[in-house]
């Protein structure tokens, strides 16, 4: 007995047109027979001679499958079983007595089964040479025996045509589902390759990154984040977003609230970039981490979770604190050697009146007394930086703007005539009364004045100005110089920014005079831009908000006209 799976197998090897077992077909034929034979030995108690005929054609077929099946004969007979089921059918229908001729439909399904239109033509030229023909010439041209042979003929030929046309379709169908799984294998193996590629990416990668499902709790994080937990948590963590533990504010002291926590923000859909905290119990093994994280949500536009990136800043921010220190030292230790040359300049020009000093004396020793005092604020502005101090203390009061920049103009012009540059200088109003420290004022256009001198080539032309435009005094100062890249333009004012041409050219500075001057025009309530292009020359304008204009002392009457314009 041929188990179930056995057969399905069989049958599925027959539907994909394979070299198949036709022991299944042949046995199938054989049932409707078995029921005819016993039907004839229960009505006639004996069997005529026309079906013994029969079944000896049948034996034929039925010792082929089997000689087949067991690799006794060719698959290349297999065509044959199902013809000889038919003439052997034929043969049966040559006895009146019997109705077993309906089960020409077994053989013609297996001929239009296992082999197509082959097998459809084979069915019909079969049947008419075996079946047919036979029928007509022994029982003659009757209606009924006509009738007899159509309806078997026409049942023979649509189930071989029927089950010709499904197992084409169901071919076709199968290979155009071989080729989609074929697509869809090659598309899992890209998926998980490209996933085993990510996983090793994130393995790997020197930043920690955890994921965050839409109730906040951890769904993945890579080895080296699960090194930060170990330091904020060394009992061990909950999963669950805003857990406190070793995880300090900036300052590295202070403990982070829940609120503050960078998994809080991130599971409440917020985002946020290079938040920074400490993590860690021991002092000497705390770390800094810069924070960034960033919401995502489903297709309908719910919030999904978030993913967290760390990024280890520690040596970064020891090494800005080891800056600023070195800077506080400098900047200390020339703060003393400049107090001295301040106040015994100081002396000499407060000396004794009766000493009397000669008019050129007194004009080097006040500039040189006005260039200490500018380099002393200077290292106090430097030594604040350091020490992280952003107050810029102001000694407020009216003083007239551009008197101002005339004096630093008049300064510029010797500058730019020694470097080999043209200079012209416009002012287009009276008097610009604003409230201001005139020092660090004076300060801002002796930075300005002084880089277009300093950054211009020589033969170049350093220009200045100064006028009214509504309730605003506007100052620009202009040069033909090197410019600055539209890259750099926007770092300008950062503090220690230099310019990469200016470094390739090894110009001295320490690029900390235009993050002054920017930090100085802020406190005034005013307003600092530069335009610049390289190779043409750069533009800076200061814009400062005007005051109503004093009675003004005589010894603080605006001064001349300053240098030709």
């Amino acid at each position: 007995m041929r188990s179930p799976s056995t057969l399905s197998t069989e049958i599925q090897q027959l539907l994909a047109g394979e070299q198949a077992d036709p022991r299944a077909a042949q046995g199938l034929f054989l049932v409707p027979l078995a029921i005819e034979v016993c039907l004839q030995l229960a009505l006639g108690g004996q069997l005529g001679e026309v079906f013994l005929l029969g079944l000896a054609v049948v034996a034929v077929p039925t010792v082929g499958a089997f000689a087949i099946a067991r690799g006794h004969a060719s698959h290349r007979w297999t065509i044959w079983l199902p013809v000889l089921d038919i003439i052997a059918l034929g043969t049966f229908r040559l006895a009146p007595e019997t109705a077993v001729g309906v089960a020409v439909a077994f053989p013609a399904i297996w001929l239009g089964l296992q082999f197509g239109a082959r097998g459809v033509a084979t069915t019909i030229a079969t049947v008419l040479g075996a079946y047919v023909l036979p029928t007509l010439v022994l029982h003659g041209s009757t209606l009924e025996a006509v009738s007899r042979v159509a309806q078997v003929t026409l049942m023979a030929v649509i189930s071989s045509g029927a089950v010709a046309l499904t197992a084409q379709m169901w071919k076709a169908q199968a290979e155009h589902s071989g080729v989609a799984s074929r697509r869809l294998a090659r598309a899992m193996s890209d998926v998980i390759e490209q996933r085993r590629r990510t996983e090793s990416i994130v393995s790997t990668v020197d930043i920690g990154l955890v994921a965050l499902d839409a109730e906040g709790s951890y769904d993945s994080m890579n080895p080296r984040h699960r090194d930060f937990m170990a330091l904020a948590y060394p009992d061990g963590h909950a999963g669950k977003a805003g857990q406190l533990g070793y995880v300090y504010l900036p300052d590295g002291l202070t403990p982070m609230s829940r609120e503050q926590m960078p998994t809080t923000r991130a599971s409440q859909g917020e985002s946020f970039r290079d938040y920074m905290i400490w993590v860690g119990q021991d002092l000497a093994e705390r770390r800094a981490l810069a924070v960034s994280g960033s919401p995502h949500f489903d297709a309908s536009g719910q919030f999904a979770g978030a993913v967290l990136a760390y990024h280890d800043i520690t040596d970064l921010v020891v090494a800005a604190r080891i800056k600023d220190e070195f800077i506080a030292s400098v900047s200390h230790e020339l703060r003393t050697p400049l107090t001295s040359i301040i106040g015994y300049v100081d002396l000499v020009l407060e000396g004794d009146p009766d000493e009397i000093l000669p008019d050129d004396v007194r004009h080097h020793l006040a500039t040189v007394q006005r260039n200490a005092r500018r380099l002393h604020r200077l290292v106090d502005d430097l030594l604040s930086t350091a020490l992280h101090s952003v107050t810029t203390v102001l000694d407020l009061e009216v003083v007239d703007v551009r008197q101002l920049v005339e004096l630093s103009a008049l300064e510029a012009e010797k500058a730019a005539t020694a470097a080999g540059h043209t200079f012209t200088f416009e002012a287009a109003c009276p008097q610009l009364p604003i409230k201001g420290d005139s020092e660090r004022l004076a300060q801002v256009f002796d930075n300005l004045f002084s880089n277009a001198v300093k950054y211009t080539p020589a033969g170049g032309h350093v220009s200045g100005s100064v006028c009214q435009d509504g309730h605003e005094a506007v100052i620009r100062v202009a040069d033909t110089g090197r410019g600055i890249s539209a890259s750099e333009l926007g770092e300008v004012f950062d503090k220690f920014f230099r310019s990469s041409s200016v470094q390739d050219e090894a110009i001295p500075g320490v690029g900390l005079g235009l993050a002054i001057t920017k930090k100085i025009v802020d406190a005034h309530d005013g307003h600092i831009s530069v335009q610049s292009t390289l190779e043409v020359g750069t533009t800076f304008e200061v814009r400062l908000p005007l005051t109503e204009p004093p009675t003004w002392p005589t010894d603080r009457a605006p001064a001349g006209q300053g240098p030709a314009a």
